[in-house]
C-alpha cells in the first residue's frame, strides 16, 4: 500500500509543477509556441518534427477553443502517463516497492518537474516508448498475445511520429525481448513481424510526405552534425553529461540526503523495500536495452559522428535511469520508503519556492537563464493587436516576423491569429492572402524591414541593469492590406 501511496503522491507532484508553472509564467516555451503555430493546419509532417505532437493539441484546439494552457494540459497529461507506464515497467523489473521509489526519484528530475509544462516532441515521445516497451513486455506472458504486439507496434509508431529519435530505443528493443525469451518460439518472431508491419503501415503516409518535401525533417535532423576535431567532440560530449546531471541533480541529492539519514539513524526493520521483480539477468537485459543502448549511440555518434549532441536528447535517451538508480540503490542498502518521499517533498518543495522567486522579478534572471516563460507575452498581444487597430480598420488574420514573438501575439490575442514563418514552414499560410488581407509583422531590431511594410514603432522589453541588456526593442509594423475592406 505504501507503494502506491508513493506513486499517487508523485503523480500529484508533476499536477502540482504544472499549475505552478501557469500560475507564475507570463508566457511560455518556445517550443509550446512553435506547437500552437503548427496546429493551425493538420499536417502529414512538419518541416522539422514529425507531426503528431501537433496533431495531439490541433485536436484539443478544435473540440474546445483556444486556450494558452492546452500545452500545460497536455504536457501534465504525457509525464502522468510516462509515469503510469514507468511504474508499471518498474513493477514488472523490481517489484512494487522499488518501483514506488524509482517513480519518487524519476518525478525530482527537472524534464519531469520543473519543465512540466513544456510541451513538445520529446514530451509525447517518452509516453509513446513507454507504452511500447510495456506491450512488448505483455506480449511474453499474455495467452493470446496477438492484441499486444498490435499495440506494440501502434506505440511504436505513435513513438516514430513524435520523434526520430525514438528509432534507437525501439531498434534495441528486440534484442531485449531475445535475451529474456521474448523471441524464442515461432509464433513470437510472427508477433514481431505483426508489430513491424503495423510500424511501417503507420508511418507509411508520414515517409511519402518526407520524400514528397524534399526531406527537409531530415536534414532538420542533419544539423547536429558538426565538422570538429576529437579534443572538441570530447567537450560536447563532457557538455552533455554535465547538463544531464544538472538535470538529474534533484534526485541525486535526494538519494544523498537519505542515505546519510539511514547512516545517522538505521532504517528499521519491516519498512525496508522488499526484492522482488525478475531474475536479475532479465532485468540487465532489459537495462541494457533502455538505458545503455541509447546512451551508445549518443557517445559513438558524438565522438565517431562529429555530432553535437543537443541536451533535450537526454530527455528520452535516460528516460528509465530513475530504475537503475533505485536498482542500484537497493542492492546497496535499504531503502525506506516513507522517508524517502518526505525527503523528495522537500527537495520539491524547495524546487517549487526557487521557481516562483525566478519568476517573480524578470531583470534578475537575464543574464544567466533563458526568458521564455518570462515574457510579457499579454503586454506584446495586447501593443500589437492596438497598432493593428491603430493602422486600419480591417480585421487582423496573419501575423509574422520573429516566429517566437509573433506566436506569442498569436497565442495571448485569443489564439484565433494565423503566424506565418516562411513558404516551406508554413505552407497552408498563402502568400496572396498575406498580401491581399495584410500582416502584422513583430521584428527583432535587428531583422530587416520586409518590403511594403510600414507604420513601424517599438516596443521595448524591460531586460534589467546588466550592461548591454537594458532593453531589448522589439518593432511591430504593418503591411497594409490590398482588399478593400468593409
Amino acid at each position: 500500500m505504501a507503494s502506491v501511496h508513493a506513486v499517487w503522491i508523485g503523480a500529484g507532484v508533476i499536477v502540482l509543477w504544472g499549475v505552478w508553472a501557469a500560475l507564475f509564467n507570463t508566457a511560455q516555451f518556445g517550443d509550446n509556441v512553435e506547437q500552437f503555430n503548427w496546429a493551425q493546419s493538420l499536417e502529414l509532417g512538419y518541416h522539422k518534427h514529425p507531426p503528431l505532437p501537433s496533431w495531439a493539441l490541433a485536436a484539443v484546439i478544435r473540440l474546445f477553443g483556444p486556450s494558452i494552457y492546452w500545452a500545460y494540459a497536455l504536457a501534465t497529461l504525457c509525464l502522468l502517463g510516462t509515469l503510469t507506464l514507468t511504474w508499471l515497467i518498474g513493477r514488472e523489473l523490481l517489484g512494487a516497492p522499488v518501483a514506488a521509489a524509482a517513480i519518487v526519484l524519476w518525478g525530482l528530475n527537472l524534464s519531469f518537474s520543473q519543465r512540466v509544462q513544456l510541451y513538445n516532441h520529446n514530451t509525447v515521445l517518452v509516453l509513446f516508448i513507454a507504452a511500447t516497451v510495456w506491450c512488448a513486455m505483455r506480449t511474453v506472458r499474455a495467452r493470446s498475445p496477438t492484441f499486444w504486439w498490435i499495440a506494440t507496434g501502434c506505440a511504436a509508431a505513435a513513438a516514430v511520429l513524435s520523434k526520430y529519435q525514438a528509432i534507437v530505443p525501439l531498434a534495441a528493443l528486440p534484442f531485449a525481448l531475445a535475451r529474456t525469451g521474448g523471441l524464442n518460439r515461432p509464433a513470437q518472431l510472427r508477433g514481431l513481424a505483426l508489430a513491424l508491419s503495423m510500424l511501417l503501415l503507420l508511418c507509411a503516409p508520414h515517409a511519402l510526405w518526407v520524400a514528397r518535401h524534399d526531406f527537409s525533417t531530415l536534414r532538420y535532423a542533419s544539423e547536429a552534425v558538426e565538422p570538429s576535431d576529437l579534443l572538441r567532440r570530447l567537450g560536447c560530449l563532457v557538455a552533455f553529461a554535465a547538463n544531464q546531471l544538472r538535470l538529474a541533480f534533484p534526485a541525486l541529492l535526494t538519494i544523498a540526503l537519505c542515505w546519510a539519514w539511514a547512516r545517522a539513524a538505521p532504517v528499521a526493520p519491516g519498512t525496508v523495500a522488499a526484492a522482488e521483480g525478475a531474475p536479475a539477468a532479465q532485468v540487465r537485459a532489459w537495462f541494457g536495452a533502455l538505458i545503455g543502448a541509447p546512451l551508445i549511440v549518443l557517445v559513438v555518434m558524438a565522438l565517431a559522428g562529429g555530432v553535437s549532441l543537443r541536451n533535450h536528447w537526454g530527455v528520452q535517451a535516460l528516460q528509465f535511469l530513475p530504475l537503475w538508480l533505485a536498482a542500484c540503490w537497493q542492492r546497496r542498502a535499504a531503502i525506506d520508503l516513507r522517508r524517502l518521499v518526505w525527503v523528495a517533498l522537500i527537495v520539491q518543495g524547495l524546487g517549487l519556492i526557487s521557481y516562483a522567486v525566478e519568476h517573480e522579478d524578470l531583470n534578475r534572471v537575464l543574464s544567466a537563464r533563458r526568458i521564455d516563460t518570462m515574457y510579457p507575452a499579454k503586454r506584446l498581444a495586447h501593443a500589437a493587436v492596438a497598432h493593428w487597430a491603430d493602422s486600419t480598420h480591417c480585421p487582423l488574420r496573419f501575423v509574422a516576423g520573429s516566429v517566437f514573438d509573433a506566436g506569442l501575439v498569436a497565442l495571448y490575442s485569443g489564439g484565433r491569429l494565423e503566424v506565418f514563418d516562411t513558404a516551406s514552414a508554413t505552407p497552408w499560410v498563402r502568400l496572396d492572402d498575406l498580401q491581399q488581407r495584410g500582416v502584422l509583422y513583430v521584428l527583432d531590431e535587428g531583422e530587416a524591414l520586409p518590403e511594403g511594410v510600414t507604420r513601424v514603432v517599438p516596443f521595448e522589453l524591460t531586460a534589467g541593469p546588466h550592461p548591454g541588456r537594458a532593453t531589448r526593442t522589439i518593432r511591430l509594423g504593418v503591411l497594409m492590406p490590398l482588399r478593400p475592406c468593409g
